[in-house]
């Protein structure tokens, strides 16, 4: 898949992709993780900072659309090209980006995230 220089091909690529130029570098890396352990290591880098970091989505495929990259790909070995970006999306899509009001967090959120919100108890004083 990556022709002569190391570069991945375009060639089979839909339309959709070789007429989106903002995404064509991200979109070469992510056509390279078949080849390219370094590719891999981005993509999960990419994956476990999303939430955290400020990507500029405008040059970036986010990762909501990484298993339809994956599909719309030629791959030497699909099932495995599906799995790494199924598992990236999942590691990605996990985290929560932060709000823009600190003061307004949801609930589990913090130092000390919580699975369920702690119960309201009522305190009664005495007579």
């Amino acid at each position: 898949m990556t022709p002569f220089g190391g570069r991945p091909a375009r060639i089979d690529c839909p339309a959709e992709c070789r007429a989106d130029t903002a995404r064509r570098a991200h979109h070469d890396r992510l056509l390279a993780v078949e080849s390219d352990p370094d590719a891999v290591l981005d993509l999960f880098e990419t994956a476990v900072t999303w939430a955290e970091l400020e990507y500029d989505e405008s040059a970036t495929v986010p990762p909501a659309r990484w298993v339809e990259f994956a599909q719309m790909h030629r791959w030497q070995n699909p099932e495995r090209a599906l799995r790494l970006f199924s598992t990236a999306a999942d590691a990605a899509l996990r985290g929560r980006r932060p709000t823009s009001d600190p003061l307004v967090r949801a609930s589990g959120d913090g130092i000390c995230p919580t699975l369920v919100p702690a119960p309201t108890r009522h305190l009664r004083l005495a007579p």
